[in-house]
């Protein structure tokens, strides 16, 4: 099976090359645009899990794959990273591995509060574990069926925060506040767990192969990785510095050289540890995050990048006049025919 000529292998390999330039603090002509077709449905797959048969959800994934290819190649400054993406339990994939009842309803998966307290949390069993075995399974299949040059994202992690809410619900940010150290300890178990998927999934791909789980929105370099952060909105700036941070850098693996964050909710009031954290190579705004673009821009480093996806009240020319095509990466949709020039 030929996915595509050499020839068109090589000019994605060049908008690769452009599409990296920020992370390098390079400026360049073009301002990089990510570009997706969402109703071509390769971005938002059929839950695999529930899928008997792998080839024909395969042979669906590279339908669309193709359609998106040919439609960003006929724009000069579009890149559409060419990544296929499997999603076990959705957003409650780590729910699944420390022990939550996940089920599914009409297409989504929704999880059980845990019964146990924040304090009782412990790591969960990877040796043996059928989870562990089957998303290991189902990504050496996947590189294997794309002819090995495919990128594969990893099911959601999501950050500790996000995944301590969907374990124990709204009593964890109680627990923030009454019981910090519980707390504390919590969210570090958790990003043990983290991380220790990504070095699974790192060992069974490779790292250049590997991308973050939330791709659809956050693609980046293989040396970078990505983070959810979405919850963090419901905290103070305080109880973040204090008690999440840390355990959000615990969750990504030494290997990389940075990390960008999710955030899709206001969360302004993060803006400078954001900026303080080393880590943190720079933030991806989409909806109410997004119109907040200018406080993030001004309020991050010089070396940190902001990912944005226009909306009506931040507009892409808005994006341009306050940034001047720096340190930017655009989320571009079909609809818009975004063309980004600085």
């Amino acid at each position: 099976m030929t996915i595509f000529s050499e020839s068109i292998w090589r000019e994605l390999d060049a908008r690769k090359r452009a599409f990296r330039k920020p992370f390098d603090g390079e400026q360049s002509g073009d301002v990089p645009s990510w570009y997706f077709n969402g109703d071509l449905k390769q971005l938002r797959p059929e839950l695999l899990i529930t899928e008997e048969d792998r080839d024909a959800w395969m042979e669906n994934q590279l339908r669309a794959v193709k359609a998106n290819v040919q439609e960003a190649l006929e724009s000069v400054s579009l890149y559409y990273p060419i990544i296929e993406m499997f999603s076990l339990y959705g957003t409650h994939y780590m729910d699944k591995l420390f022990g939550a009842g996940v089920k599914s309803n009409e297409g989504q998966f929704w999880s059980e509060p845990v019964p146990y307290a924040v304090a009782e949390i412990e790591e969960p069993d990877f040796d043996g574990n059928p989870l562990i075995a089957q998303t290991l399974d189902l990504a050496r299949w996947i590189k294997q069926k794309t002819e090995e040059r495919f990128l594969i994202s990893m099911p959601d992690v999501g950050c500790p925060l996000n995944i301590a809410i969907n374990l124990f619900g709204e009593r964890f940010l109680m627990e923030l506040a009454l019981d910090p150290e519980a707390s504390r300890r919590a969210l570090q178990i958790i990003a043990r767990a983290t991380c220790r998927v990504y070095d699974m999934l790192i060992e069974a791909v490779g790292l250049e192969t590997l991308r973050c789980h939330n791709a659809y929105y956050v693609y980046t370099p293989c040396d970078y990785a990505g983070l959810s952060i979405c919850a963090t909105q419901l905290i103070s700036a305080d109880h973040f510095s204090e008690l999440v941070a840390d355990a959000d850098d615990a969750s990504v693996p030494s290997v990389y050289k940075g990390v960008i964050q999710h955030i899709c909710g206001r969360s302004t009031q993060h803006v400078p540890e954001l900026a303080a954290r080393k880590k943190i190579k720079g933030v991806q705004l989409n909806d109410a995050g997004a119109d907040d673009f200018e406080a993030y821009f001004r309020g991050l480093r010089k070396d940190q990048i902001v990912y944005v996806c226009p909306t009506e009240k931040m507009t892409l020319e808005k994006i341009l006049s306050i940034s001047g095509g720096n340190r930017i990466i655009i989320l571009a949709r079909l609809e818009e025919q975004i063309r980004s020039k600085s």
